[in-house]
C-alpha cells in the first residue's frame, strides 16, 4: 500500500446539530476505520484522507450516520501524524 494516492482530505465537525453521542460514537469508528483520527477539545474534529475511488462511499457513509457539515480539502497521501499540522497550515 505505498503507492496508494490520496486526493481528498475532509475535515468533520464533530458536534453538528442533530448529531447524538451514538452518532459521534459511529463517526469515530468511520474515521479509525479509514486511518483518520479525531481532535480532542471543545471543538473537536475529525480528519482523514480518503482515496479518489472511495470518495463518494464515503460521503454517503457520513449522510447516513447523519454527518452533513465537512470541508473537503486536497491532499496527497497525508500521514495518519500530520494530518492536523495539513489541515492548521492551510488556514
Amino acid at each position: 500500500m505505498t503507492n496508494v494516492n490520496f486526493g481528498s482530505t475532509y475535515k468533520i465537525p464533530v458536534s453538528q446539530w442533530g448529531i447524538n453521542n451514538t452518532k459521534k460514537i459511529l463517526l469515530k469508528n468511520l474515521i479509525a476505520s479509514h486511518n483518520g483520527i479525531v481532535t480532542k477539545g471543545k471543538d473537536s474534529y475529525a480528519i482523514v484522507s480518503i482515496a479518489d475511488k472511495k470518495d463518494i462511499g464515503f460521503i454517503r457513509k457520513l449522510s447516513k450516520i447523519g454527518y452533513y457539515q465537512y470541508k473537503k480539502f486536497e491532499g496527497e497521501n497525508i500521514p495518519k501524524d500530520k494530518l492536523e499540522s495539513y489541515i492548521n497550515s492551510l488556514r
